[in-house]
């Protein structure tokens, strides 16, 4: 997985650049990196934050061989661009360029405002605003977009339902070409084409507008479906609400009677925190271990799952977990643990294990450098990374494509939940 692979619900927050933040947040420092505002950009100050990110790079990145670069042919070649960088535009996107050379599909450098963006979202302060289409999206394999959750009362709300898909902007087929820069970063009309999962695709004007990041849905969807089978949708972990929302979305659908099974999907899950993660965790396993991740010179974090958090109506429920090639970071490390604990069967198709953990380094000007410092292994001290999650029934599907009870791999997980356990 590449720098470049678009983790879209961030694309939407982060809507002034295709850039994109990093999954797997599990920040090392005791404070919130995201602290002071933004400073003013000054030219002198890009060298000290291109040295302070090179060099933390050098001594902390995960792999000791910087994923085959020469990292010390990177700062020549990257050292003089700086210098004779004019504008913060031309500096940050050096600053974006380099560590994107890491290839990791984790690590990345967030410019000030991105920064303060993503920080307002984990935190649901609702500080910052963006200009774009009001909807969260997730980049599918084929290149489409997928609507997860359009924003109430938004502009977007006529054109968009969640499930829709969006395969072209301004007539070119996103399979072509990449065009989501055209719906974030102005306000303004562009025209995409909309496939719905079981009609054809339109072409259709839709209107990008500005809006508070407070109004961007919980990352959580749940609903009930046919044979009191419980679905349960996670989108990230990037939220530090996430796992109160899961649980509130669970007791919501007990609320009108006990389930006998339940979905949780992280097809679609990009990661986040790893505290989140455990945390939804918790709520279905009592207590136990959640792997660990372990630096290059063998330093050990290990999670550690809280006992008496789990929700009592659900002891005993068998458990479905959907993952695929879109679960990522914390979203493929909940597959595995959920998977290795035995409290659930994995459906779908392999992850790609991509989970190292990324610490995060303030830099003067306000921006923030997201660098992966260490590997996961899970419960069974299996290494992850680069292995991904096997699940127990494959099924190839492209599930983006259809409705959720025309689903093949939704369909699956309801027969096998149907199942003696």
């Amino acid at each position: 997985m590449t720098h470049a692979r678009i983790k879209t619900l961030l694309v939407l927050i982060l809507a002034l650049t295709c850039s994109v933040a990093p999954a797997g947040i599990a920040s090392a420092q005791s404070s919130s990196p995201f602290a002071d505002p933004p400073q003013p950009f000054k030219l002198d100050r890009a060298r000290q934050v291109f040295m302070r990110t090179w060099q933390f790079i050098r001594d902390h990145y995960a792999d000791p061989n910087f994923n085959g670069l020469d990292w010390e042919a990177i700062y020549a070649e990257y050292e003089p661009k700086v210098r004779a960088a004019q504008t913060p535009r031309e500096f940050y996107g050096l600053m974006v360029e380099m560590v994107g050379r890491l290839n990791d599909g984790h690590s990345t450098f967030l410019p000030p405002q991105q920064a303060g963006a993503l920080q307002s979202y984990r935190l649901g302060s609702g500080a910052a605003s963006v200009t774009g289409l009001a909807a969260s999206l997730r980049k599918m394999p084929d290149h489409s977009l997928l609507v997860l959750q359009v924003i109430p009362n938004s502009k977007a709300e006529a054109t968009l339902k969640p499930g829709d898909r969006i395969v072209a902007i301004e007539g070119v087929r996103l399979d072509r070409e990449d065009r989501t820069h055209l719906l974030f970063g102005r306000e303004g009309v562009v025209r995409i084409t909309v496939q719905p999962p079981n009609g054809a695709p339109r072409e259709v004007p839709i209107e990008r507008e500005t809006y508070s990041t407070s109004l961007i849905p919980p990352p959580v969807v749940a609903r009930r479906l046919p044979g009191d089978i419980g679905y349960l949708a996670i989108y990230d972990f990037l939220s530090f609400t996430t796992a109160m929302r899961a649980r509130e979305a669970l007791l919501q659908l007990l609320r009108s009677g006990r389930l006998n099974g339940l979905i949780v999907d992280v097809r679609a899950n990009d990661g986040g925190i790893i505290g989140q993660m455990v945390d939804v965790l918790a709520l279905l396993i009592d207590g136990g271990s959640a792997g660990g991740y372990v630096s290059r010179v063998g330093e050990v974090d290990a999670y550690v799952i809280p006992r008496g958090r789990t929700i009592r109506a659900l002891d005993g429920v068998p458990v479905v977990v959907l993952a695929g090639p879109g679960t990522n970071s914390s979203g493929d490390i909940f597959a595995a643990v959920m998977q290795a604990s035995g409290r659930a069967r994995v459906v779908g198709m392999p992850t790609p294990g991509n989970v190292e953990m990324l610490q995060a380094l303030r830099l003067p000007d306000g921006s923030v450098l997201w660098v992966a410092v260490k590997h996961y292994r899970d419960p069974n001290g299996r290494m992850l990374e680069g292995q991904g999650v096997q699940p127990d029934r494959l099924v190839n599907a492209e599930w983006w494509r259809y409705a959720l009870e025309d689903d093949p791999q939704v369909k699956t997980a309801i027969a096998l939940l149907a199942q003696p356990w």
